[in-house]
């Protein structure tokens, strides 16, 4: 065995809701990288949003059930973490070497971290307090200051995710480069996510029809969504490009829509009387969710802040054509494997064409399913992460 194998590694992974993941990309990233760290030999603890304090086993993993505080402050999350912090470094203080905060909530947490000498890790995510500025247009003007003042707070963590930690991780190229311009980091390294698999097994024609009818859909007679309703995720300009669309399918958006958040109620709005859109509640059975993004005629991506996002790759695994938002996040993803469209109008424009046959779809499913393997790989994430942890400990051993 290598040097580098016998390095013992004992990481906690802090700030997603828990494992198993259901439907958040943060918890299918931790689910997925954490059972592959201990099947090498790492001793693994995730942090689980709960009721109180409790431990646990999941597949060899310590499960760290801390209580939490829910509600819509998108302060809240620092707060869970600070408690998960300080729970494990009261009980696994010497169990634990390294912290790895999977958002940028986390920065706050990590100071204690950073007190108790354990090595940091931080991924800050998205460009999280431009998130607020896409947001700040659709809620009433009383708002405002809770707003602006959630802004302030988000660029503050992103500032404080590239000066605590030893090693910043962003998951795509241009959140690096970003964070490299903006805030000079100590070092920060590119690592992407991996591609969650959602048909395991081999359904029949006929299930797959049966699940579709659930949903009052056919087969290839409709365009999909799978996202967080949210504005910078541009879920309206989907509607607005549908509608102005001279199209026979329909327009399928699944996602957490709440009747008492402003944007959710403007995109109810938006949809009012047309029987071929349908805003449906998340879908947290993996099996139907992969028979929707299987059978779609297209999936539509039109976020615009973030690196890269698990849903898109998820759907890449289905080698359907992909509409796209055109910005740098999605292009680095997708390359010559989506389709980009710049505004409503543009992608009303791109449903017809490709209505129409009017692309390469050979070439759209063979570039996807390449980036899929050769760049959003589990194992080759788990891999590249495993380096990154081993030589953290190599430096702190001396």
């Amino acid at each position: 065995m290598s040097k580098e194998g016998r390095i013992s590694v004992r990481i906690a992974l802090i700030g997603s809701r828990g494992i198993p993941g259901k439907y958040g990309g943060t918890e299918t990233f931790v689910e997925e990288l954490s059972r592959r760290l201990v099947r090498e030999g790492f001793q693994v603890y995730v942090t689980c949003e709960s009721d109180g304090f409790l431990e646990d086993e999941y597949n060899g993993i310590v499960r760290v059930h801390v209580p939490s505080l829910q509600g819509k402050s998108v302060t809240i999350p620092s707060i869970n973490d600070v408690i998960a912090t300080l729970y494990l470094l009261s009980k696994h203080s010497n169990d634990v070497d390294v912290l790895y905060y999977v958002s940028p909530d986390g920065a706050l947490a990590a100071i204690f971290g950073r007190l108790s000498k354990k090595r940091i890790l931080i991924n800050p995510d998205g460009i999280e307090w431009k998130r607020l500025v896409r947001r700040i247009q659709f809620v009433p003007f009383h708002l405002f200051p809770v707003y602006l003042a959630t802004m302030i707070y988000m660029y503050l963590m992103e500032y404080l995710s590239c000066k605590l930690p030893d090693v910043v991780v962003a998951d795509s190229l241009g959140i690096k480069e970003n964070l490299e311009r903006r805030h000079k980091p100590r070092r920060v390294v590119y690592i992407a996510y991996g591609a969650r698999e959602l048909l395991p097994s081999r359904l029949s024609k006929w299930e797959e029809v049966r699940i579709l009818r659930r949903f009052g859909l056919e087969p290839f007679g409709y365009y999909l969504t799978v996202a967080r309703i949210v504005a910078e995720n541009n879920i309206h300009m989907e509607i607005e490009g549908f509608k102005k669309a001279n199209s026979t399918k329909k327009l399928v958006i699944v996602g957490n829509f709440n009747k008492n958040d402003p944007y959710s109620k403007y995109l109810f709005k938006l949809a009012k009387n047309n029987e071929n859109i349908l805003l449906l509640d998340p879908i947290y059975d993996r099996e139907a969710l992969g028979v929707l993004r299987k059978n779609a005629f297209a999936y539509i991506h039109a976020y615009e802040v973030g690196g890269t996002n698990p849903s898109l790759l998820e759907q890449m695994l289905f080698k359907r054509p992909i509409l796209a938002y055109d910005v740098p996040f999605n292009k680095e993803v997708l390359q010559e494997g989506g389709i980009y469209f710049k505004d409503a109008g543009d992608l009303a424009n791109k449903m017809e064409m490709l209505e129409r046959g009017e692309f390469d779809l050979k070439l759209i499913k063979k570039t996807q399913i390449k980036r899929i393997r050769r760049q959003y790989n589990w194992e080759r994430v788990a891999m590249e992460y495993e380096r990154v942890f081993r030589a953290l400990i190599r430096r702190a051993q001396g």
